[in-house]
């Protein structure tokens, strides 16, 4: 594919096959998302190779010696969102270089933290799942920003179980039918997690869930993590898996609407808002 690098892939050299690929790629990248490998075939020539994403979310690096993410990320706050387009190349010694592209941007801004001032990577570097996948591959830490919280979890956790318990009476064989708050109130009192914390115990460290995840024992309904892709996971990332996989609880809570009318929707709001679980998106 190229020929400016040498066997050893310096950053130097991993930035160079970036710039290639930025301008090879460009208008094909927006909302995209891939990992491939960078692997030295000799002195001044690479190639890109695949690498294997397992059906548990694990990937393995092996015969890459570096990784590249293409991904696409919305950050800022409020109003003031920007989408950028990331190329990103993660080395084993987790020495990141990248390229970013704001949308509508006509220059791109490049990156690498071995030489950067810590605050500019970081405001550039990807902190999405697919570049934590590149990270994590190589047994270097994730990267996302402010981790979400427990009490987050837990109310989306509790709605999860409530919202479908719901689903289920509703869709009934005798047909659909609205269900009565009374009938969720065992799921609603019902342990969490997979036996993990009660619905008013104190709340549990991101530790604990992962751990708890690992051991194969955390149960979130049809969004639970495999223990093997939990235990592959460093917390943070774990955290960010749950994040991203599970439903809001706005989501979950206009399905309980249907279910169960604005009466359920109320109690459910107010069950959350008690003990400190409801954080809107």
């Amino acid at each position: 594919m190229t020929d400016v690098m040498d066997a050893a892939l310096a950053p130097e050299r991993a930035l160079d096959v970036l710039r290639q690929l930025e301008a090879q790629l460009q208008g094909v990248l927006d909302g995209q998302r891939a990992i491939v490998g960078l692997h030295a075939v000799s002195n001044g020539h690479v190639e890109l190779i695949d690498v294997d994403l397992a059906a548990d979310g694990t990937l393995d690096p092996a015969g890459a010696d570096a990784l590249i993410v293409v991904t696409s990320e919305d950050v800022g706050d409020g109003e003031d969102i920007v989408s950028l387009t990331q190329l990103m190349c993660v080395l084993p010694d987790g020495t990141e270089v990248g390229i970013s592209r704001a949308e509508g941007a006509e220059q791109a801004r490049v990156w690498r933290t071995d030489r950067d001032a810590t605050d500019a990577a970081e405001d550039l570097r990807p902190h999405d799942v697919a570049a934590n996948t590149a990270r994590r591959a190589f047994g270097l830490p994730s990267a996302i920003g402010t981790r979400p919280s427990v009490a987050g979890l837990m109310g989306r956790a509790w709605l999860v179980a409530v919202a479908g318990e719901a689903l289920r009476r509703f869709d009934s064989p005798d047909g659909v039918r609205d269900v009565e708050v009374e009938e969720l109130v065992p799921a609603a009192n019902a342990p969490l997690l997979g036996g993990l914390t009660e619905p008013d115990s104190s709340l549990p460290s991101w530790e604990q869930v992962h751990a708890h995840a690992a051991a194969g024992r955390l149960e979130l309904g049809p969004f639970t993590v495999r223990p093997s892709h939990a235990a592959w996971l460093d917390v943070d990332g774990l955290a960010q898996v749950l994040d991203t996989t599970l439903p809001s609880a706005e989501d979950l809570l206009e399905q309980l609407r249907l279910t169960t009318g604005d009466a359920g929707m109320a109690w459910a709001l107010t069950w959350l808002l008690d003990r400190g679980w409801h954080e809107q998106g």
